[in-house]
């Protein structure tokens, strides 16, 4: 009888946590389920608002800048800024559902505008992020992003602006800028930008770019107020060659050392080239290039028999540089016999599938 009343207990203990086991495992699916609906919500809603910023034609960048009475005024900073422009800048940002009290307008702060929305762009990173504010009627609604947007939109600007006034004749079928903005402020009613500008131009042939020519060079760039109070740019002043490089840099910095060397040194490529060559698959892309990306392993003319290199004096990060292992190791053969050795390969570019024929010259 005592045999037979443990077997019931045990029984019964055993339907009981079979259940608790079920119900702690019901809770989690519901739990997860719940989860997974909230992350679509969240994606769609994030989704229908970028669709919406495609939707819009017409997208104009604004600065406020204080006026003869002491307050503050928006000013249109004329230039192209495109759709496409519009939502590179926002890609990667994040609407959210924060509500906030709209913040007082103050000298320097940009508006990004279109017929759909007004978004004032942030200037100070909090916690890693950035808070940009899409300005409604009552309120402000956040949207975070980790990039600097202020930034991304006015070089976006800048860029345009220099290649629309570019009196060189270049080479090659994709024309590419990038401006690192360093510094803007207002001098004597003017709004003067300080940016290092980079182009490359390149052509393209059998699924790969070549750079064809290229410039980095610190900009003055001067925008004074028109009869309609718009922003209109006055005048871009370039850094000189030669000795009179660095006391030309120093007068557009207003001899600040810390912003001329900004100028200085913010056209390294190593630095660059991810921006670089997300503009370069912008370019090709709007240009309606097909097929110009690809997997590391189905690189055109470089599927096998090839070398990887991922590390050296001249790498640069967030690429692989590719040898054909015939071409490499007859190279590398020749070290220390010749005053330069290399060998032709690509650089290829792991965020944006491009590559771009490139010079290897250090061998392990």
């Amino acid at each position: 009888m005592k045999k037979f009343k443990f077997i019931v207990i045990s029984l019964i203990a055993i339907i009981f946590f079979t259940g608790c086991n079920k119900n702690k495992i019901s809770n989690e699916e519901k739990i997860a389920e719940k989860k997974k609906i909230e992350e679509s919500e969240k994606f769609r809603k994030d989704l229908r608002y970028k669709e919406e910023l495609a939707r819009d034609k017409i997208s104009k960048l604004y600065i406020y800048r204080e006026n003869k009475k002491e307050k503050t005024q928006a000013s249109e900073i004329v230039g192209e800024f495109s759709t496409f422009d519009y939502m590179r800048v926002l890609k990667n940002s994040e609407l959210t559902d924060e509500s906030v009290n709209k913040s007082e307008n103050i000298s320097g702060d940009i508006i990004i505008s279109n017929p759909s929305r007004k978004i004032k762009l942030s200037r100070k990173k909090e916690d890693g992020i950035y808070r940009n504010e899409e300005i409604k009627k009552i309120s402000s609604v956040i949207i975070n992003s980790e990039e600097n947007l202020r930034d991304k939109a006015l070089g976006l600007l800048l860029s345009n602006q220099v290649r629309d006034i570019e009196t060189m004749k270049n080479p090659g079928d994709y024309q590419v800028y990038y401006t690192h903005l360093v510094k803007d402020f207002f001098e004597d009613g003017k709004l003067i930008f300080l940016a290092t500008v980079v182009n490359q131009n390149y052509s393209y042939k059998n699924g790969i770019f070549n750079s064809e020519s290229g410039y980095t060079s610190p900009m003055e760039l001067r925008y004074v107020l028109d009869q309609d109070k718009n922003f209109v740019l006055d005048e871009k002043i370039e850094a000189m060659d030669g000795a009179g490089y660095g006391p030309s840099i120093q007068k557009m910095a207003r001899g600040d050392d810390d912003i001329s060397g900004k100028l200085m040194f913010a056209g390294e490529v190593k630095e660059n080239y991810d921006s670089l060559m997300e503009e370069l698959f912008y370019k090709a892309q709007e240009s309606g290039l097909k097929d110009f990306t690809h997997k590391l392993e189905d690189i055109p003319g470089y599927e096998k028999d090839v070398v990887y290199i991922e590390k050296g004096p001249n790498h640069i990060p967030g690429t692989i540089e590719i040898a054909k292992k015939k071409d490499y190791e007859e190279a590398k053969e020749k070290v220390g016999k010749e005053n330069w050795t290399y060998c032709e390969g690509v650089v290829y570019h792991k965020a944006t599938g491009i590559a771009v024929k490139g010079i290897i010259d250090y061998f392990e």
